[in-house]
């Protein structure tokens, strides 16, 4: 896991230049670029094999006016491994899994992800999706 953690480290304030969601294929795919002492770097970040995902627009402690759709340019605010749990009453609701591995975090907002592996760069890594049950 450290070396997902260490791969990704590269990636945080990257700015988004474009994010596509194949939901036939399993893939989420993130083009991003990173500035550093005036030096552009691009890098990609791909999900594959996601069991479920789920966008939050924004925390409950956002002003009222924060709207998403209003920025210039997103960044990659962070990326997180873990067992996340949402937990729900909803009959419909409860028949399928709401436990996530990963979450990224897109200024106030969060991509919530339940995946097998991650490729950052061309570089695979598998993740433990067994721990979530």
């Amino acid at each position: 896991m450290e070396e997902v953690i260490k791969a990704c480290d590269s990636l945080y304030a990257s700015v988004i230049k474009k994010i596509d969601f194949d939901l036939f294929n399993k893939i989420i795919k993130f083009d991003v670029i990173l500035i550093e002492d005036g030096i552009e770097e691009n890098h990609t970040l791909e999900i594959k094999d996601y069991e479920s995902f789920l966008w939050v627009e924004k925390l409950k402690t956002t002003h009222e006016e924060y709207n998403f759709k209003n920025w210039d340019y997103y960044e990659l605010t962070s990326i997180s491994f873990g067992n996340i749990q949402i937990g729900s009453d909803d009959k419909w609701l409860k028949q399928y899994s709401l436990n996530y591995n990963i979450a990224i975090e897109i200024w106030e907002s969060a991509l919530l992800i339940r995946a097998d592996k991650i490729i950052v760069d061309n570089l695979e890594y598998l993740l433990n999706t067994e721990q979530l049950e």
